[in-house]
């Protein structure tokens, strides 16, 4: 798959702003904790938060991003946990803070699965846990239809195309490298459509952070 080959270049993708960011809105809360980083893909976050103290489990979907993270890891001299883990399939330890960043939630397909993502997440919270997570804003994924740039990385050239489909408020990502072609889909929704599923879920915004192309959701367990 090109998503696997595209694993190796993916730290050149991350944006170190948006982790600083999930690092200071965490430690204005905790000094210590356990975390579980879900779609950690190549770790920065999971790292960072290593190096600050905390105990952090990292999962991702994919094997090869967990390869590199883990590589990662040791480069770093940090000691990380980490798990092949579907975000659709339930957790079986609690934790202090559930970190889902870079718009995971924007690859789920329809709203029943991000439900189920929330659900997952609110099973593993205490009263004093926090859940942070960003979404893309619907008006932003808009925006970026038509795009295609062409991306050089060492002796690979990455074709990258940004179209709508028929599902309202769906993007899809057309990656190409060389004659392979594979794609992604990401789905955004209205603000309000995201705290109505938090409330769905047992969860309570407790502070939201607004950026020109997404939104950070910190929650608390409604008890």
């Amino acid at each position: 798959m090109i998503y696997e080959r595209l694993a190796s270049y993916y730290d050149q993708f991350v944006d170190g702003k948006l982790t600083d960011t999930y690092i200071k809105l965490i430690q204005e809360r905790f000094n210590k904790g356990t975390v579980v980083d879900l779609g950690c893909g190549t770790g920065p976050l999971s790292i960072k938060l290593a190096k600050k103290g905390f105990t952090v489990t990292a999962t991702d979907i994919s094997e090869s991003m967990l390869e590199i993270a883990y590589n990662n890891s040791m480069r770093e001299n940090v000691d990380i946990n980490f798990s092949v883990h579907d975000i659709l399939y339930p957790l079986t330890n609690n934790y202090d803070i559930i970190t889902m960043s870079s718009d995971v939630i924007n690859y789920l397909d329809n709203q029943e699965e991000v439900l189920t993502a929330l659900k997952n997440v609110e099973e593993v919270m205490s009263e004093n846990s926090i859940f942070i997570f960003d979404a893309l804003k619907l008006k932003y994924l808009n925006k970026l239809v038509g795009y295609n740039e062409q991306i050089e990385l060492d002796d690979l050239v990455i074709n990258w195309e940004v179209n709508e489909t028929l599902i309202k408020g769906q993007v899809s990502h057309k990656i190409t490298i060389e004659d392979e072609s594979e794609f992604h889909f990401q789905k955004a929704y209205e603000p309000s459509k995201y705290l109505e599923m938090l409330e769905k879920s047992n969860l309570r915004l407790i502070q939201e952070i607004d950026y020109d192309e997404r939104i950070i959701y910190i929650c608390k367990k409604e008890l």
